[in-house]
């Protein structure tokens, strides 16, 4: 595993955007994948799908408190996806699971981002 390297592969489906995020989220990663986000949630709801990450660190974090203002002061929703055990007990671990939603599957994603 590399910790300077992340993947981000997004597409559409109608006004959502699906990113599938693989690798870490650290202080090497974070200016890319923030800038990804972003970019994603100005054009409407985000799905990250995070089954492909393996670290993710402090900076990682903060990276994931910024989405989630992010989301609040955009009104697009942004739902996390296929969390790893690692990077769920993370979150758990500092408190950010309860601040995003969280699916099991795309399709409960996709329905929570609609808000269907």
């Amino acid at each position: 595993m590399s910790l300077s390297k992340i993947d981000i592969h997004t597409e559409r489906i109608e006004s959502i955007s699906v990113m599938r995020v693989g690798g870490s989220i650290n202080a090497l990663t974070c200016k890319n994948f923030l800038d990804e986000v972003k970019y994603a949630n100005r054009r409407g709801g985000v799905i990250i799908d995070m089954e492909e990450v393996e670290m993710i660190s402090s900076v990682g974090i903060e990276a994931l408190k910024q989405i989630s203002e992010l989301s609040y002061n955009s009104g697009n929703k942004i739902v996390l996806l296929n969390l790893s055990n690692h990077v769920k007990s993370v979150l758990k671990m500092v408190g950010l699971l309860k601040v995003f939603s969280v699916a099991p599957n795309e399709e409960i994603a996709m329905k929570l981002v609609s808000g269907s």
